[in-house]
């Protein structure tokens, strides 16, 4: 977002009357680019006019300012703070609930927001009353809202600090852990591997992948004990590194590395990312999803189509020969084609569990 003209044209907001509305925030804050995350609201808490858009398809590919609201009907406490961008790719309503379908894009520069927690409320009360005089009622999902002051630049790691700095001063965040996970790479390689447009990473033999973590509290405490964990389905996509880190400090990095195991189709699975209290509890935790397609690797297949040949053409090599030949050479060419066509068929084509 680089200026005024790509101003955001819709506000969603999340609130803390529930634990996992508040875990939402979290986790629009925690995903890397180009992930996706789903916000749902029932139909009375969406202003008019963006039903409207998803009734007639246009709001697919807008831009949408993600937020976190508390006590919004308080002249004293209310607290609005902008969060994430992203870009609406699926919206719907189903049974009197709307269903929006996001793909993060920019974290946001709150350089221009203070610090005091008491100056944020002082601004939070006029935008939420703005908020309220463009759409005639409160909502927490509008088109109509004031322009927050806001950018973006390169340096996302500190615009995702500044942000978590800042939700930290409100008592529903004053102790949980903010999560960053960056975008995917290459385990060998500095390739950076992109989600599709459906949100999707796709991985196979030949892609395995590291996965940057980092995080963030205000504050430490011994207790309760803070966990950072990561699990797949352990059949066609493995941690292969270690998959929990030990959280003894407020902030810190480390990365888990994944390893796909596909041998004989394409998979669909998921790797989860966890900050937060062993113990459930009323703090929030932050926790992502990422749905990834282990795909059949086509140079693992042409490879065991080709030994297999090499190996099946060896064990026939005797009869071609002929008795002739040498029979110590035609044992040895016998041998090495069925222990060719073992290794193709015993050792490649066995699924990896």
């Amino acid at each position: 977002m680089t200026g005024q003209d790509e101003r955001p044209q819709v506000l969603l907001l999340s609130s803390n009357l529930r634990r996992r509305y508040a875990e939402d925030i979290l986790t629009a804050l925690a995903l890397p680019r180009g992930a996706t995350l789903q916000f749902r609201y029932e139909a009375q808490y969406v202003a008019p006019s963006l039903q409207q858009r998803v009734a007639n398809g246009t709001i697919l590919g807008v831009r949408v300012l993600v937020g976190f609201v508390a006590d919004a009907d308080s002249p004293t406490d209310a607290f609005l703070l902008p969060v994430r961008v992203a870009e609406v790719v699926a919206a719907e309503c189903a049974a009197d609930v709307f269903l929006f379908k996001l793909r993060v894009t920019d974290h946001v520069d709150l350089d221009e927001y203070s610090l005091s927690r008491a100056d944020i409320v002082t601004e939070s009360r006029k935008a939420i009353d703005k908020i309220i005089e463009g759409n005639g009622a409160y909502y927490p999902a509008v088109l109509k809202f004031p322009a927050f002051p806001i950018r973006t630049s390169e340096d996302q790691a500190q615009l995702w600090l500044s942000v978590a700095r800042r939700l930290a001063l409100h008592t529903t965040f004053e102790s949980a852990y903010f999560m960053r996970v960056d975008q995917p790479v290459h385990l060998a390689r500095a390739t950076t591997f992109t989600f599709a447009s459906d949100g999707r990473l796709s991985l196979s033999d030949l892609k395995p992948a590291r996965l940057p973590v980092s995080f963030y509290s205000p504050r430490y405490m011994e207790l309760p004990k803070i966990a950072l964990t990561c699990s797949t389905d352990g059949r066609f996509l493995r941690v292969s590194s270690d998959a929990s880190h030990d959280v003894a400090l407020r902030y810190d990095s480390t990365e888990f590395w994944l390893q796909p195991d596909a041998s004989s189709f394409d998979a669909l699975t998921h790797v989860t990312i966890r900050l937060g209290p062993e113990e459930g509890g009323s703090t929030p935790i932050a926790a992502i999803r990422l749905p990834v397609i282990v795909r059949h690797s086509r140079v693992r297949l042409l490879s065991r189509v080709a030994i297999s040949a090499l190996g099946a053409f060896l064990v026939a090599m005797p009869a071609i020969l002929g008795p002739q030949s040498s029979l110590a050479l035609r044992i040895v060419v016998a041998v090495v084609g069925a222990g060719t066509l073992s290794a193709a068929t015993v050792v490649m084509g066995r699924p990896r569990n």
